[in-house]
């Protein structure tokens, strides 16, 4: 330890001669007197860069808000603030803007070089409401009497709202969000003429005012897929209360074409609704076909074909599926086959269009089946009435609960998604294999899962599904919307299946939500449809005794 002390201190003893030995640096005064940046803030808020400026030669322009915080009653005291310069290091400010300061007047100042030279400022206060626009939206009706509404896109000072293109803009509304000082040039709420740009003009406290310009452009897609918190619901409708389906427990499944949405309910003639709005537009007469085994459940195509079909051999072995081109043409038979007894019928679905080509799945649904019939249209005409029977390798299904879809319209051999009960597992089946490649985890077996449907929208791919309750007690009835290539895996209840889009809350929709009987049969549906302009996805679902809903997405780039 003595060495160590011993060496050290001739080492700083050295250190000393050597450094005196040494010239000191030589720093020119500096002859710059700019003041570079200029902030004001107030007591109590430290150092915070509450309000800018802007110099403009020899004036230095600090912007204040009239009120602080903005959206508060708290009028800025310009007679106690704090203000913030920055200088060259060897000037100074004279005189000193330490403490507060008194802006209600201009404040003149020096910065004085190092060097002596200086520069004079006057500091002024332009104290001014806040005129920003935090958000505008264009309330309209498509020409399909659909309600719109765009919200604005902020560019500077023009307020863009984008209209997809071949939209007719019925009828435009424009509201928008100011600060609760301020005011704009157009009513809010008021019908405006969006054929040309549009001045609007925001004032506010102390003299504020801002120029904008309002203006409609043409939308433009994402690269793909959906935008993401598009999700908007169109209708929610309860089939008793606002539709008139009085029976219960018999409404087993839907169906879209075009601007109409069709509700089977068994043993009736089918309802169509609206399929943007909702509102209830007329019946399809089913005549022969209606029955409670015979119109027992409906589905429909891509091209908005609609299919109704019996239950084989409830009511007889022949299973037939009767098809319409719309909800006004009239039904004609489709498939004719005799099941041998084989249960079938509980659900059918279509990927593609009966038109050109489709593949038609009908799961036979006995207690642990793990067989569908599958039907291919080529080129317009049906290969055969005759389907091909598949067994799925490692999935079975039970109590009546079971649907699948593929997911290419040309090719059995291509995947496709299947749900069915208790197993409640979305799973993504190998075409070739027919075996599981993927899935999800398994939904909560007290509750049924047993609707499915696909669809490709924007260059995305997507998968919608069911869960039901069919007691009076706990919960379910949600339907879950799954980017398949967004990460297919967890459970979507517990929001952790990572390509999860959009879920309906639990329980809402459902006959909970209605206050009507249970769901006993535990049926509901699911299906979508692509918008023509290929700028909407729709999807559609109902649970018996509940709500029949519709949800729009969009991809438009924002």
């Amino acid at each position: 330890m003595k060495k160590f002390k011993k060496y050290t201190w001739a080492g700083m003893f050295l250190a000393l001669i050597v450094g005196s030995c040494q010239k000191p640096d030589y720093v020119e005064p500096n002859d710059k007197s700019d003041i570079t940046d200029f902030y004001a803030t107030l007591d109590g808020s430290g150092r915070s860069r509450l309000f800018n400026s802007h110099i403009s030669n020899d004036t230095v322009f600090v912007n204040i808000d009239y009120y602080y915080p903005i959206d508060s009653d708290n009028e800025v005291d310009l007679s106690k603030v704090l203000l913030k310069a920055s200088i060259p290091v060897d000037s100074k400010i004279v005189p000193s803007l330490d403490g507060i300061s008194d802006l209600s007047k201009p404040i003149n100042v020096e910065v004085i070089a190092g060097d002596g030279s200086s520069k004079k400022y006057v500091i002024v206060a332009n104290k001014k409401g806040n005129t920003d626009i935090f958000g505008a939206r264009l309330n309209f009706q498509d020409q399909e009497g659909v309600p719109q509404e765009v919200d604005a896109i902020l560019v500077g000072n023009v307020v863009n709202f984008s209209i997809v293109p071949g939209t007719q803009v019925i009828n435009p509304k424009l509201s928008y969000t100011l600060n609760k000082h301020a005011s704009g040039s157009i009513p809010n709420g008021t019908a405006v003429n969006l054929n040309q740009p549009i001045p609007f003009t925001v004032t506010s406290a102390g003299d504020a005012k801002e120029q904008y310009t309002l203006k409609t452009v043409e939308a433009i897609k994402l690269p793909k897929g959906i935008r993401a918190n598009s999700a908007k619901i169109m209708f929610a409708k309860k089939l008793k209360a606002d539709l008139g389906i009085d029976v219960d427990n018999m409404t087993s499944s839907i169906a879209v074409s075009g601007k109409h949405l069709v509700l089977n309910t068994r043993a009736a003639n089918s309802v169509y609704i609206n399929a943007f709005t909702g509102a209830k537009e007329g019946t399809i007469e089913l005549g022969a076909i209606k029955g409670s085994l015979r119109n027992f459940y409906s589905t429909s195509d891509d091209a908005g074909n609609i299919f109704i079909n019996n239950l084989a051999p409830n009511d007889g072995a022949v299973f037939k599926i009767w098809k319409a081109n719309s909800a006004t043409a009239a039904l004609v038979p489709f498939i004719e086959w005799n099941t041998a007894g084989k249960a079938i019928g509980r659900k059918v679905s279509i990927i593609g269009d009966v038109n050109t080509n489709a593949i038609i799945t009908a799961p036979f649904h006995a207690a642990g089946d793990k067989t569908f019939a599958r039907w291919q249209v080529i080129n317009g005409a049906l290969v055969s009435s005759t389907p091909t029977v598949v067994t799925v390798a490692d999935y079975s299904w039970s109590n009546n609960n079971i649907d699948l879809i593929y997911t290419n319209p040309t090719s059995t051999s291509s995947e496709y998604y299947a749900i069915g009960y208790s197993d409640n597992r979305l799973v993504r089946v190998n075409g070739t294999t027919n075996s599981v490649a993927a899935n999800l985890e398994k939904l909560d077996a007290n509750f049924i899962a047993n609707a499915v449907d696909y669809a490709e929208f924007n260059n995305g791919k997507y998968v919608a599904y069911n869960h039901i309750n069919s007691f009076d007690w706990g919960s379910a009835d949600q339907v879950f919307l799954i980017d398949t290539e967004g990460g297919f895996s967890g459970n979507p209840s517990l929001n952790t299946t990572p390509g999860l889009v959009w879920s309906a809350p639990k329980g809402i929709y459902g006959r909970a939500g209605t206050m009507q009987p249970s769901n006993a049969n535990g049926t509901g549906d699911v299906v979508m449809a692509v918008s023509d302009n290929g700028f909407y996805l729709y999807l559609y679902f109902m649970f018996t005794n509940g709500y029949v809903v519709g949800v729009q997405y969009d991809c438009v780039d924002l």
